[in-house]
């Protein structure tokens, strides 16, 4: 069996997976912000800032190496006029020829590929309006809230099948963000109402074009977990530590869920010590492998990090087994 076999095995809960697998010998990564411009045109990690393909303009911080939108730059500036003040991308004028870079090297016949699309609905709404106004918005101007979330959304599902053309990818990572390190960014009334609808069409059309559909969100979203699943995720990239019931989650839906890299990033991010971040991997693993609910991701891109956590959980993965009820 392959490795892209038995992560499938694993990914479809069919009790037919021979062990846990580990991300790095079993997934593969495309980053396309050279062309599906949800960011700068730079990879993930590497200095830049700039406008999206949205008019938003993201600004590098070199303090966490990453890029966010500038606060007074968005382009829409009253959420009611949105019609007027959102230039959504041409779909159509999409220069299509950078994913040969990506796709030329995928190994399809030993490792699964997964598309790190950014920006999900509510993420690029408030992008294109600002955070605090996107918000308010849900109180103040709901009906405008949900017609810009709508249209978002059908640009978004109409991007699928673009992407199934040009990068075929197995999986979708579907990145929108719902809380930060002590909360939700919203009660669970607010979500079902202004979130769930619009990330459930994208994750329809993911798994509708034959694609497996994996949601990322950070931050603290144990509280919001039964309206995640309705969604209709097979993986979740995140519930990360420490802040995160991961037990209880898993507990509940480790039958019907995949996790991926749900380390304590922060942690993970802040040291090299090579104990810490083998006991990260082991907290990892001992939270989740019993229910054979995940695919082993350390959380970061750092190889002299990743190492030593991919071989602690390679020295302990076969302590269980990637069937529950052998466990």
């Amino acid at each position: 069996m392959t490795e892209r076999e038995n992560a499938l095995h694993v990914i479809n809960h069919d009790g037919l997976a021979e062990w846990i697998p580990a991300g790095c010998d079993c997934l593969e990564m495309i980053i396309p912000t050279n062309v599906v411009r949800e960011r700068p045109a730079y990879l993930l990690g590497m200095e830049g800032s700039g406008y999206d393909y949205w008019g938003c303009w993201w600004e590098f911080e070199q303090d966490i190496m990453g890029a966010s939108p500038l606060p007074g730059r968005q382009p829409c500036k009253d959420i009611t006029k949105w019609r007027e003040q959102v230039t959504f991308p041409d779909i159509d004028a999409i220069d299509w020829s950078g994913a040969e870079i990506f796709t030329s090297r995928l190994d399809r016949e030993n490792k699964l590929s997964m598309f790190f699309w950014e920006s999900g609905p509510f993420e690029r709404l408030h992008a294109l309006v600002g955070f605090q106004e996107a918000l308010e918005a849900m109180y103040e101007e709901p009906e405008a809230f949900n017609e810009l979330m709508q249209a978002i959304t059908d640009f978004r599902v109409a991007m699928i099948p673009k992407i199934k053309e040009h990068y075929n990818p197995d999986i979708i990572i579907n990145l929108d963000d719902f809380g930060h390190q002590t909360n939700s960014f919203m009660s669970k009334e607010a979500f079902r109402e202004f979130i769930l609808p619009y990330d459930k069409q994208v994750g329809d059309a993911i798994k509708a074009n034959g694609m497996i559909y994996c949601h990322h969100s950070c931050g603290k979203i144990d509280g919001l977990m039964d309206e995640i699943v309705e969604m209709g995720p097979q993986m979740i990239l995140g519930l990360f530590a420490p802040y995160n019931d991961q037990k209880a989650v898993v507990e509940k839906y480790g039958d019907k869920l995949i996790f991926i890299g749900a380390t304590n990033a922060q942690r993970v991010d802040m040291t090299n010590d090579d104990a810490v971040l083998r006991e990260e991997a082991r907290i990892y693993t001992e939270n989740f492998a019993p229910t054979g609910s995940m695919i082993f991701d350390p959380g970061t891109m750092n190889p002299v990090k990743a190492g030593p956590m991919n071989d602690e959980f390679k020295k302990i993965r076969d302590q269980y087994s990637p069937v529950p009820e052998a466990n």
